[in-house]
């Protein structure tokens, strides 16, 4: 299952070396068919799984980002069970700018359930934050917009907003305290939003 949360909490950047002048990545991938797992003076590595594919070979990935600048490299390795894709930002709302709608700004992300959600004119949902925001933290979110359907199959909007620790509404760790169903479009649930936070509800 995916979320619009999924697209923006939980990542952390990767650091530089203190004193970095022009933080730059590079990015570089490298896929092993049959790469050799160390036994440390165990036995031979198996799993009695039959599902399971886990021995002395295996498949392996690895990535490795190095900033052109300091220096400063990661190495990140998976074995077998690595899932990679290759999409436009624009599919998932990765790396898109937030929208500034009724003082607010929304930002795009992976729709819940998102089957069949690309042939919709809106294929995401957002999370919303106050203006002023440049990376969206947990702390920062103030409502979140999901396309659900209405009784006809048409597309409609639900909104959620005012963070509350009890609150009845939307999926941990973000919680909500109001909630609204079926509106019309994007910009009424960003305004149904700004109305509660601006009238300083509870």
């Amino acid at each position: 299952m995916t979320t619009v949360q999924d697209t923006y909490l939980g990542w952390d950047l990767l650091r530089h070396f203190k004193g970095c002048t022009r933080p730059q990545w590079t990015v570089d991938v490298r896929r092993e068919d049959d790469a050799f797992r160390a036994r440390h003076e165990g036995p031979k590595h198996e799993c009695p799984n039959d599902a399971c594919h886990h021995g002395d070979r295996y498949e392996r990935t690895t990535v490795r980002i190095v900033c052109t600048s300091c220096q400063m490299a990661h190495v990140i390795r998976s074995e077998e069970g690595l899932h990679s894709s290759s999409t436009k930002n624009a599919t998932h709302g990765y790396g898109q700018p937030p929208r500034k709608t009724a003082g607010l700004l929304l930002w795009p992300g992976e729709p819940l359930l998102g089957w069949g959600r690309l042939s919709t004119d809106e294929p995401w949902d957002f999370l919303i934050t106050r203006p002023g925001v440049t990376r969206v933290t947990e702390a920062d979110v103030v409502g979140v917009v999901n396309q659900v359907r209405g009784k006809r199959g048409a597309v409609r909007w639900s909104a959620v907003a005012v963070r509350s620790e009890a609150g009845p509404y939307g999926l941990s760790p973000l919680r909500f305290a109001h909630a609204e169903e079926r509106m019309a479009s994007v910009p009424a649930a960003a305004k149904w939003a700004a109305a509660l936070l601006a009238g300083g509800a509870q």
